[in-house]
């Protein structure tokens, strides 16, 4: 199992286990911390290329969260993790249908410029 396994259960309308975790965490060899980086980086670099809808997107950085919890997210999981939750409501005075465009995508485009500069598109 590894990060595309997950996104594919989630596309698939099936919430990954915390096994699924464990599992591609055990084929990626590393860090629970550096793993957790490296998947909310693919979540936000496919969704910024239009490759993840929001939902799923949101889904898997969740799921991410229900794993890793909030307090063990480092800087940039947090970050990534604040940009998709910042599009999951509207705020005052906001527009319905503009989350993404004034929260999500900003704010991930500023995660990745800070945490990915080499990486950042």
């Amino acid at each position: 199992m590894n990060t595309e396994d997950i996104l594919h259960q989630i596309m698939e309308n099936a919430y990954p286990s915390s096994s699924a975790f464990d599992d591609a965490l055990s084929s990626f060899g590393g860090s629970r911390d550096v793993f957790s980086e490296r998947f909310a980086k693919e979540v936000a670099r496919q969704y910024l290329r239009g490759k993840l809808n929001f939902d799923i997107a949101d889904s898997a950085i969740n799921a991410l969260s229900g794993w890793t919890p909030l307090e063990d997210f480092s800087a940039c999981c947090w970050a990534i993790y604040r940009a998709f939750d910042e599009g999951e409501y509207l705020h005052q005075g906001q527009a319905a249908g503009t989350n993404e465009e004034l929260f999500t995508r900003p704010m991930l485009k500023k995660a990745m410029a800070e945490f990915f500069p080499d990486e950042a598109s």
